[in-house]
């Protein structure tokens, strides 16, 4: 059969794609339909088999890149998958095919701006010998250990830097930090990823989502933990001193808003609004605020301005 071969700036994207935190035969299933659809020359291939399919990009996959006889990475990302997933067959299929990830992950061996689980293939391809050391010495997260299941996008920007000022590194770990894409989408994301998963979640939920724990619990299982915020939503984790500052250093060349902006009758989220429409500071953003405040958090905090914070708890609920 008459095909392309792969060019070599499109390496980074498909050992991504293969090593995403999905079932083999969702995540090759994606990247052999591509491969075939921009590499193969013969239009006759549109409705082709499963095996055949395997076999041909196999056969374009090896032919892009340089050949050797190591695949010891492919026997790494078959015992992952073991440890992550419950057990399909067609997952072992393509997870059996012979794609040589050593050649094209050597041939890639300059390029930066890499994805974070294509990084960890470059390292463990210099050093196969113990992954999870090499997780902890690099913060890779890979292998993963443990899924963090939270709300949204705010969580998600701040959490692993306000857990690396108590020296509570979540790459380093194993633990991956997953948003939900909002509140109601909690249980919906969990009862999702327990039909493909093995791996222990925890679930962090704002104080107001007891109906979503109710939802969750009957699916718990004994690996799982859940925690419900006591001090309100995400935002009032955060003290106030560092949300003044922190909007004081992003808007330094407008108003300085004071502490007493921040009254105790509100939401951390009431007051935020509320100080942006009064010093005229524009619509408050909370993913962009996020952004802002990490920035912040990571130039100029220390684990002192969390110290009284719920955050000291979380951390040991997790240990």
């Amino acid at each position: 059969m008459k095909f392309k071969k792969i060019p070599k700036e499109y390496f980074p994207t498909i050992l991504d794609r293969l090593t995403r935190f999905e079932p083999a035969y969702i995540r090759y299933k994606r990247v052999f339909d591509d491969i075939i659809n921009k590499y193969s020359l013969d239009e006759k291939l549109k409705n082709i088999s499963e095996e055949d399919e395997i076999s041909l990009v196999v056969e374009i996959f090896n032919a892009s890149v340089e050949q050797n006889s190591d695949f010891c990475i492919n026997d790494i990302l078959m015992g992952l998958e073991e440890k992550y997933f419950n057990f399909n067959s067609k997952s072992y299929q393509y997870l059996s095919a012979r794609i040589n990830l050593s050649s094209m992950i050597n041939e890639i061996a300059e390029f930066n701006d890499l994805a974070k689980n294509v990084i960890w293939l470059k390292k463990i391809s210099q050093n196969k010998s113990n992954i999870e050391e090499l997780r902890q010495e690099f913060s890779l997260m890979y292998p993963i250990e443990k899924i963090i299941l939270c709300e949204g996008q705010t969580e998600f920007t701040l959490l692993e830097t306000i857990f690396k000022l108590f020296d509570f590194d979540i790459n380093k770990l194993g633990y991956m930090l997953i948003p939900a894409g909002g509140k109601n989408q909690v249980a919906r994301k969990y009862y999702n990823m327990l039909e493909y998963t093995k791996l222990p979640f925890f679930i962090l939920l704002d104080k107001d989502a007891s109906t979503i724990r109710e939802l969750i619990e009957p699916k718990l299982r004994d690996i799982d933990k859940i925690y419900l915020l006591k001090c309100g939503e995400f935002e009032d984790l955060i003290p106030k001193h560092i949300l003044q500052k922190a909007i004081n250093y992003v808007h330094k060349n407008e108003y300085n808003c004071i502490f007493d902006d921040f009254s105790n009758n509100n939401s951390m989220v009431e007051n935020l609004e509320n100080i942006y429409k009064k010093y005229g500071f524009g619509e408050f953003k909370k993913a962009k605020f996020a952004l802002e405040l990490k920035n912040y958090i990571e130039n100029y905090c220390s684990r002192d301005d969390f110290v009284d914070s719920e955050i000291v708890e979380i951390i040991k609920i997790m240990e």
